[in-house]
Parts: C-alpha cells; sequence; structure tokens
C-alpha cells in the first residue's frame, strides 16, 4: 500500500499548526508538527515530501533552513518558509538558501492545496516538483 504524502509543520503559533493539520488531513496528507526544536532531527527521521517552515519562531527559520539545506539527509526536502511580514529581503534571503517558496500570513485558502499537490508530486516522483 502507498503512504500517503508527508509534510512536516514548523511553527511556534498552535492555532495556525492546528488548522494547518486539521486542512491537511483532510486533504489526504499525514502531518507532523513539531516546534522548531526538533524540525532537524524530524525531517531527516521521516524525510517528509514537504516542510513548512515559519520564518520567525523560536530559533530562527532562517537558520533551520539553511541547517536543512547542508544536511545530506535533508537538502533535496522541499522547504516552504512561512511569514507574518512581507519583507523583501526577508523572501530573497530564503530563495537564496533553498527554500522553494515563500509564504506570508493570512496566506490564501489555496495555499494547502498547492501543498498537497507538491507533496503528491514529490511522494510520486511524477513531475518536477514546484509549488506553482
Amino acid at each position: 500500500m502507498e503512504r500517503a504524502p508527508c509534510i512536516l509543520i514548523s511553527d511556534d503559533e498552535p492555532l495556525l499548526v492546528s488548522a494547518l493539520n486539521r486542512e491537511a488531513k483532510r486533504l489526504g496528507l499525514c502531518v507532523i508538527a513539531d516546534t522548531s526544536s526538533r524540525v532537524l532531527e524530524l525531517a531527516a527521521e521521516h524525510q517528509p515530501d514537504v516542510i513548512i517552515l515559519d520564518v520567525h519562531q523560536h530559533k530562527d527559520g532562517r537558520d533551520l533552513l539553511s541547517a536543512l539545506k547542508q544536511d545530506d539527509r535533508t537538502r533535496e526536502l522541499p522547504v516552504i518558509m512561512l511569514s507574518a511580514r512581507d519583507d523583501h529581503f526577508t523572501r530573497l534571503l530564503c530563495l537564496q538558501l533553498g527554500a522553494l517558496d515563500y509564504e506570508v500570513k493570512p496566506f490564501d485558502p489555496s495555499f494547502l492545496r498547492r501543498i498537497a499537490r507538491l507533496a503528491n508530486e514529490h511522494a510520486h516522483h511524477t513531475h518536477p516538483v514546484t509549488l506553482h
């Protein structure tokens, strides 16, 4: 039996994580949610199809992104950065560090449907991984 595509959510806002978790499960995704303290360990262990990583959380999301992209076990995993601020400099930095995309909160309702499509593509390697 095929495994469900899996996403890892790392954000320190419990209500946002809960809402993303609920909607992702409704879309047929398996969800791993945790604070930044374990995101590197969880990503290496579970190899999620997409990582959703908040820029501003207990540990700086840019540092976590950099660490994910430097680790051979997680380098190829698609990472989508979330931020409450539409900051051009931070967006560019995240993309240069290897993020696939940068989404500003509150995000469009179609955001998680795009994530689900991306996770399915990554899980089944049916197309090159793209967000749009």
